[in-house]
């Protein structure tokens, strides 16, 4: 009998702990279990979608900024889109593979991401949309326009130009007569009269922004009608053209957008624009949980460069140091490079 006893009060022991182990491990959470975290981590992975395929210096200038973010552990992609159909298709195809910054260069495609920008915003709140290089005006809290404008660019090239020229006039040669080429334009222009050397600026336009022969006969035209040293290209693929037109003549010439001193050495200044810079501070700014306005204005106050360090050789040292001290002036509001151009400043 006490040998039964015994059994069954190690039995109901036995009972007792496995019990209080079960409730005890139902009460509070594994070690190897996670903890929540209030802080929402967002995916680094950004798309750059375009209606011009790489292999361009302004495409390849944008691109460049992906690289950048691949390198810091991104996952990029770039998706060349031809035919208009395709635009809503690869847009929402890019947004259910997970990326979470999405780039769309051209204002046609963009118009597109924005009319879906409501439907991304729904099913998939991590996305963000920018729109490259547009002045788009809307009201989506998931869409940013990005202006990355010419017009600060132009205007220091325009100071080197006044400084560098051995001649009164300059030229100035650009595609299309449109809005967006008049930046680059006027831009140039209020530098030259801002060095107030006495020089005045000649215009004319390729009527074609993809011929680069038709950028070759304007300059050549250019060149011939006038006492000129200096050419400034604002020809987007017709500029090769302009610049070959100048090494021919044995002129200078300042490129555009990317640097392009390695398409000729008459190429000793070129007017950038901080596109890879703009995507890398973009993306990660997102990821970081930084919202962004409709509308953003990617200048050189927010760390966008307008000469390439390239060139920084290519000008006498004492006129780089008026070059790095007006982009200063610039940068502090000093100096108003919209003087006299008030129909370009920005209200963003």
């Amino acid at each position: 009998m006490k040998r039964v006893l015994c059994l069954i009060m190690v039995c109901v022991m036995m009972f007792v702990f496995v019990g209080c182990t079960s409730n005890s491990a139902n009460s509070e959470p594994a070690t190897a279990e996670p903890v929540a975290s209030d802080e929402k981590t967002i995916a680094k992975k950004a798309v750059y979608i375009t209606t011009s395929p790489l292999g361009n210096d302004f495409t390849d200038l944008i691109w460049s900024g992906f690289k950048e973010l691949e390198k810091e552990g991104w996952e990029v992609k770039c998706i060349e889109v031809k035919e208009a159909s395709e635009y809503p298709e690869q847009i929402r195809a890019m947004a259910a593979q997970g990326y979470t910054a999405m780039f769309t260069m051209f204002d046609e495609l963009s118009n597109v991401a924005l009319d879906l920008a409501d439907e991304l915003a729904e099913q998939y709140p991590d996305l963000h949309i920018f729109l490259l290089d547009t002045y788009m005006e809307h009201d989506k809290a998931n869409v940013t326009s990005v202006t990355v404008d010419p017009f600060e660019s132009s205007f220091v090239a325009g100071y080197v130009a006044a400084h560098m020229t051995d001649k009164k006039d300059i030229g100035w040669i650009g595609h299309k007569d449109i809005l967006k080429v008049h930046r680059f334009r006027d831009g140039f222009i209020a530098g030259v009269q801002y060095a107030d050397l006495g020089k005045n600026v000649i215009t004319a336009f390729t009527g074609d922004p993809f011929d680069p022969v038709k950028g070759q006969e304007t300059a050549k035209t250019m060149i011939k009608n006038n006492d000129i040293d200096i050419i400034y290209q604002s020809a987007y693929l017709g500029g090769p053209g302009v610049i070959s037109a100048c090494a021919e003549a044995g002129i200078k010439c300042i490129g555009v957008d990317n640097w392009q001193g390695y398409i000729d050495p008459c190429v000793f200044w070129s007017a950038v624009k901080s596109m890879d810079v703009a995507v890398k501070t973009l993306a990660e700014g997102h990821v970081s949980g930084k919202q962004y306005a409709t509308s953003i204005n990617f200048d050189i106050a927010s760390g966008g460069a307008v000469y390439d360090q390239r060139d920084a050789g290519n000008i006498p040292e004492h006129l780089l140091l008026k070059v790095n001290q007006l982009i200063d002036d610039i940068k502090s509001g000093k100096v108003d490079v919209y003087k006299g151009f008030e129909q370009y400043k920005l209200n963003y």
